[in-house]
């Protein structure tokens, strides 16, 4: 034999006669011959054949990936036999029994697991999910008992998978018993099975063990195969100490004392099939608030014991919303019981497990005499959105993660519909336009975007969509679905949708067909799949560019993108068969009948049509329902503009806040001259409803960001400050009015602080001071605006006072505002130092470092320190949120947004070369195509912006002269 260690040796020579060669050669080429005549007439046995096997939806591996320049390498320096990150479709599981005993005090996790399998394909391996997990057992059995020999098990930690190479093959149709043993630790981040903290009413540190398991973290904490399509029964047992209960997606079924130790041992009913990211179990000592809803779900909700006076609202709304949707989808909740936990670490907004949906504490608790309108409305919008997902997502979940969206576009489709339901004055059908629509254009307008559904393979890829698009654009889309459709069909499409897919899995294929069978049932023809692709499968949205001239409308349409470096031939199609044309219902009303709106169809084509001489205005896309802007041509605008500054409330407070949206995004592409959107503004001294003054304060603000090292800077706070002041002296400083009053109050407080408005700064600080040394009670809704002031005009002292009232406050939403308040210091300081906190998770919980980013990367003192900062410690923030978690690319979009120079662009860039950046490579490249934006703008508009400032600031702001553009 000869030493295969000798013969890689260097230096090392073999040699042979000219006779053994030819023998070795001619024995080579026959063994060629007999091995490609076997794999030609051999069934394949295991994962490394070809898959032959049905298709699943979504399962297919792309074609365009290149393959591994080399082989996968397991732990133990073998080959690794699968070298795809999806899992093979040989096995899937039927059903999993997992018994954990998680020591908060140790971390330790001893865990042992039963998974009932069925052979799909003949196969002679298991490949299944496992990250981070120490297996300590493993054996295979048939159904009859009999064991199968492991021969080999091998982990390769790149993929998260593990290998179970057996002696014999798995038989196609037959069910097979996979038991084993592991060990792991509860995490130090917020993925997977980890540990959180509170601090009780006494001033003690609590621990709590809970799961956040979505997209791709169920692996972390016990074997399983980790794809939502897999769908399984669990059957779960958790032990816990005396002082400690357990929640998990079912209810308890029974607790019985462990002999011989002080434990507990809770065991849970068996839950429906459902997917592994949806599955959730937590181990705590809470207090509850529990009622029976009208249709008889048990529904609760936990919170720590001095918290538990919160609860209230969020189960009163939950109770609403929960019931309402049982109508509205004509489906039942399928569990016994549904509970909303608060946890104290936590990275999302909220997690839709399935019957145990988890929040972060500002997302659930609401104190009316401490908490703000704003936050009351997060509690019952986040609530709504993650009831919605018990049927979409948790009910009918999509096959793969390309088609997220199905599952979080149509919750945050439904959370406006429910909230509004829970809160029938919030006019929440009104507010979705700011709260979606608007963010959604403005990320799409970038090259940076991505289609709805998108291709994605390994978990930092089905991070990165974990987005805007997803959510919004998708929200978005299903809202102008509806326009042209109407809410009965849409509805009726939905149920039928989920009655087919009901504890199964769906395409976005599939909702086109359910939506288009209902739509021909009642007569209507339309194609839905050929109208909605055009919207699901491109990046970006069209701008409509229309003209009128002699009672005729010439409307055509193109792909809108804000930066022009990113256009090389605008008639060139990019990426896409579709060419860049959509299905566009356009919509208009006219001078001639402003009330009764009209629909033409650009079916990927521009259109021609007549609306009458007489019409003096025509506005387009009513309501801003249709995903898309639009230009019009200088007469257009015109006409708009004395509109505007002549009879407002001639159009809607949402047509009114699409205009502004509109003019200001063209100008930041280059479109038009900044002075007509300036013109436009200038109505706004007669405006009264937030929706348009939300949108155009979010505008005027970034130009305010934008210009900041130049002279005009000043000239832009005093003309925001000139169409804020009557409304300033208006609303004033009584927290009174409407939900919208309300909202819109703080928008204007906060502009004429930001203005310099002596008064508003004095009435603040006079605030603050008694606040701070009196015990006085500031109204909820004024509390961000005086706490913010108080900082930003107040000493050291104040500030240490914040921080204080962050650290001791048991109200959620408080320390939000503490948050956010103290990142107004102008004291570097203290600046430097409150980031330094972000690196300390005693200090400040890794759930609100991007808070603090954000908040003091958009004052203009931090945001050197912050993007230095980011710089600096970026292995360890990297290594704290982890390559598997969106907060990375919202810590870059966050820390680099504020940027406006070449020499920014440079540096960013120069930075992000040298370090792998994980799930946030898509956010990068939209962070760089912001700075090149803002690059652009400064190009365009600073020039034209200084004059008309210049031009307007030394005449009465009452002057309504059109001028031509």
């Amino acid at each position: 034999m000869v030493n295969k260690r000798a013969m890689y040796e260097p230096g090392a020579v073999m040699v042979c006669s000219q006779k053994r060669a030819c023998c070795v050669v001619t024995l080579g080429f026959a063994a060629i011959i007999a091995v490609a005549l076997i794999v030609a007439f051999t069934k394949p046995g295991c994962p490394e054949a070809t898959y032959t096997g049905e298709p699943v939806p979504g399962l297919s591996i792309n074609p365009t990936a290149a393959p591994p320049s080399t082989p996968p390498t397991a732990t133990n320096g073998e080959e690794f036999p699968w070298s795809e990150v999806r899992l093979p479709f040989h096995v899937r599981p039927l059903h999993y029994d997992i018994t954990l005993h998680p020591n908060l005090t140790t971390r330790h996790v001893q865990g042992e697991m039963t998974i009932k399998l069925t052979t799909i394909e003949e196969t002679t391996a298991i490949i299944i999910h496992g990250d981070e997990l120490n297996i300590t057992q493993y054996s295979l059995q048939n159904k009859y008992g009999k064991p199968i020999e492991i021969v080999k098990f091998l982990v390769y930690p790149p993929h998260q998978q593990l290998y179970l190479g057996l002696s014999e093959i798995l038989r196609r149709g037959s069910n097979y018993t996979l038991r084993m043993s592991f060990e792991t630790s509860l995490k130090e981040g917020l993925e997977g099975f980890y540990l959180s903290t509170y601090t009780n009413g006494e001033g003690e540190k609590r621990f709590i063990a809970t799961t956040h398991f979505e997209p791709t973290s169920a692996r972390s904490a016990f074997p399983c195969f980790d794809e939502p399509h897999l769908k399984a029964r669990f059957h779960l047992n958790i032990y816990r100490e005396p002082q400690h209960f357990t929640l998990s997606n079912m209810p308890r079924q029974t607790s019985i004392p462990v002999e011989g130790s002080n434990l507990v041992m809770d065991e849970f009913q068996e839950s429906v099939d459902m997917s592994t990211y949806l599955v959730a179990f937590v181990v705590c000592d809470y207090q509850v608030l529990s009622n029976l809803t009208a249709h008889q779900v048990n529904l609760s909700v936990y919170t720590p014991p001095n918290m538990v006076d919160q609860a209230s609202y969020a189960l009163r709304v939950a109770s609403i919303i929960l019931d309402y949707y049982h109508t509205f989808f004509g489906l039942s909740y399928p569990l016994p019981k549904l509970d909303l936990i608060a946890i104290p670490d936590f990275g999302a907004g909220a997690m839709e497990n399935w019957g145990l949906v988890t929040y972060r504490e500002t997302a659930l608790m609401f104190d009316k005499r401490h908490s703000s309108s704003r936050a009351q409305q997060t509690v019952a919008v986040v609530i709504a959105h993650e009831l919605a997902h018990q049927w979409f997502g948790n009910l009918v979940t999509m096959s793969w993660w390309s088609d997220l969206w199905l599952n979080e576009g149509f919750a945050s489709f439904m959370e406006n519909i429910g909230a509004e339901v829970a809160e029938p004055g919030w006019a929440m059908q009104e507010q979705f336009l700011v709260e979606k629509m608007h963010p959604a254009l403005e990320l799409d307008a970038l090259l940076a975007s991505h289609p709805i559904s998108t291709p994605v393979n390994d978990p930092a890829q089905i991070e990165s969509i974990f987005d805007t698009i997803s959510y919004k654009k998708g929200a978005s889309i299903i809202s102008m679905l509806e326009s042209f459709i109407g809410r009965a069909i849409l509805q009726e499409g939905l149920r039928l949708y989920l009655d087919l897919h009901s504890y199964g899995t769906a395409t976005t294929n599939d909702l086109w067909e359910a939506l288009t069978q209902v739509t021909r049932k009642h007569g209507n023809h339309l194609d839905i799949k050929g109208i909605m692709e055009t919207w699901t499968l491109q990046a970006g949205f069209p701008l409509i560019s229309v003209s009128l001239q002699d009672g005729q409308v010439t409307a055509s349409q193109g792909r809108f993108l804000v930066c022009e470096e990113n256009v090389t031939d605008p008639n060139e199609p990019l990426n896409t068969t579709l060419g860049y044309r959509w299905h566009v219902p356009l919509t208009y009303i006219t001078s001639a009948n402003p009330r009764n709106q009209t629909m033409h169809w650009m079916n990927l084509t521009d259109v021609e049509f007549d609306v009458g001489k007489d019409v003096k205005w025509i506005k387009f896309n009513v309501g801003q329902r249709g995903f898309y802007r639009i230009g019009y041509d200088s007469a257009g605008w015109n006409a708009i503009i004395h509109l505007l500054k002549t009879d407002h409330e001639a159009l809607t407070p949402a047509d009114r806040a699409s205009l502004i949206d509109d003019v200001f995004t063209l100008i930041k592409a280059g479109s038009i001259s900044a002075a007509v959107a300036l013109d436009l503004s200038m109505y706004l001294k007669a405006e009264t409803r937030y929706i348009p003054w939300h949108t155009a304060l979010g505008h005027l603000f970034q130009w305010v960001q934008l210009i900041f090292n130049y002279p005009a800077h000043t000239l832009m706070l005093e003309y925001i400050h000139n169409l804020v002041l009557p409304h300033y002296h208006r609303i004033g400083w009584n927290d009174t009015g409407t939900h919208l009053e309300r909202l819109l109050r703080y928008e204007i407080l906060w502009a004429a602080v930001q203005c310099g408005n002596t008064h508003a700064i004095q009435e603040a600080q006079l605030l603050f001071f008694e606040w701070r040394n009196h015990g006085l009670i500031i109204p909820p809704n004024l509390r961000s605006v005086v706490y913010s002031t108080g900082v930003r005009y107040g000493t050291e002292d104040d500030w240490r006072y914040c921080w204080q009232v962050y650290n001791t406050s048991t109200i959620p939403s408080e320390t939000t505002l503490m948050l956010q308040a103290m990142a107004q210091t102008r004291d570097p300081w203290l600046m430097q130092q409150y980031l330094e906190y972000t690196l300390d998770n005693v200090k400040i919980r890794p759930q609100d470092v991007m808070t603090v980013l954000k908040e003091v990367s958009k004052n203009p003192g931090g945001r050197l320190p912050a993007w230095r900062m980011v710089r600096q410690h970026w292995s360890k923030i990297s290594q704290l949120f982890g390559h598997g978690s969106f907060t990375i690319g919202a810590i870059i979009k966050a820390v680099t947004s504020p940027f406006t120079s070449s020499f920014d662009l440079g540096e960013v860039e120069s930075f992000f070369k040298e370090v792998d950046v994980g799930p946030g490579e898509r956010a990068l490249a939209q962070a760089l195509e912001t700075i090149r934006l803002h690059i652009q703008w400064h190009e365009h508009n600073l020039k034209d912006l200084t004059q008309w400032l210049h031009q307007h600031l030394s005449l009465p702001l009452t002057n309504t002269s059109s001028e031509q553009y």
